[in-house]
């Protein structure tokens, strides 16, 4: 089989932790795929004459699925892309404006459960009931990624052959990270590296009329969170330690323009310092900093908007 002849799938589910039928009209484009099954395996140890061991008892099921999106518009601007319904899954609500925009934002209500499958050359790995996390990660020159991790009630690995019906991907192009335009508390930083993630708290749900003994994923807390590597400055310039000893907030905004229905900005209202050190970026002083991202009115933590 070849890693490479692979398919990924996924689809919002109508009822909670039943598996939906995926099909060519929910593949999309992804890259690193992984799938980690687990069964609990419960020991046996009654006593014998013997020493040997008795078999153990498969039990509760889960897995994981993770992989790598790239940062994209659908290409037509206020309708979702690809990567929408997987935003959905980590905890996101997605707002639609006609020809306008796509906007995702937190949502602590009404999350969707999602299922996915990878076809692999013939092999189908499948988890439902799940949802996951998501991190952007972006690295200048390159095309901006978003890391899910999903994380499912119950895992199914069967024969199916490669979909070749309805399979049709975005045909737009990510943005690689330069020519943007970002400003950080209204200081428009030396950077060459930014990571954003959502670090939702994933929690399967106990219910023993389920198959795998589970009902579904859930999210039941984030704590938004980015770092980023600027270039040091004057402190007349920029006090990056000023703002860590003070506690104090800035707003952020990074545009990744392309396209229309292919622009990509992404603004936090409240981002505040929580560590800043000193780092080397190949002779140059550079420091390492790590941010947390506040609420504003609440579920607006982290925007993310295709226009």
């Amino acid at each position: 089989m070849l890693v490479k002849r692979a398919q990924m799938t996924a689809k919002a589910e109508a009822v909670e932790g039943t598996a939906e039928t995926l099909a060519g009209a929910d593949a999309f484009l992804a890259e690193n795929i992984n799938f980690n099954p687990e069964t609990e395996m419960g020991d046996r140890n009654p006593v014998t004459s013997g020493l040997s061991q008795f078999s153990k008892v498969a039990g509760a099921r889960k897995a994981t699925m993770e992989f790598d999106v790239e940062l994209k518009g659908s290409g037509t601007a206020g309708t979702a892309p690809a990567l929408g319904k997987l935003l959905l899954g980590c905890g996101f609500a997605e707002t639609l404006v006609a020809s306008t925009s796509a906007t995702y934002k937190p949502a602590s209500t009404d999350i969707k459960s999602i299922s996915l499958a990878m076809y692999n050359d013939g092999v189908r790995y499948g988890i439902f009931g799940a949802r996951g996390n998501v991190s952007i990660k972006a690295l200048k020159g390159k095309p901006v990624m978003l890391h899910f991790v999903f994380t499912g009630a119950d895992y199914t690995v069967t024969d199916v052959a490669l979909l070749s019906s309805g399979v049709a991907y975005e045909s737009t192009k990510p943005m690689p990270f330069m020519a943007a335009t970002m400003t950080l508390d209204s200081y428009a930083a030396m950077i060459g590296s930014m990571e954003f993630n959502m670090n939702n708290d994933i929690v399967l749900r106990d219910d023993i009329n389920a198959i795998s003994g589970h009902k579904s994923a859930v999210i039941t807390g984030r704590k938004p969170s980015l770092s980023i590597d600027p270039e040091m400055v004057l402190v007349a310039t920029y006090d990056f330690f000023g703002k860590l000893r003070s506690g104090s907030e800035g707003a952020l905004t990074l545009a990744l323009t392309g396209s229309a229905g292919n622009i990509a900005t992404i603004t936090a209202p409240k981002v505040q310092y929580t560590k800043v050190g000193l780092a080397d970026k190949s002779g140059i002083r550079s420091l390492g900093i790590d941010c947390q991202l506040n609420r504003n009115a609440g579920d607006d933590e982290i925007v993310i908007a295709f226009t």
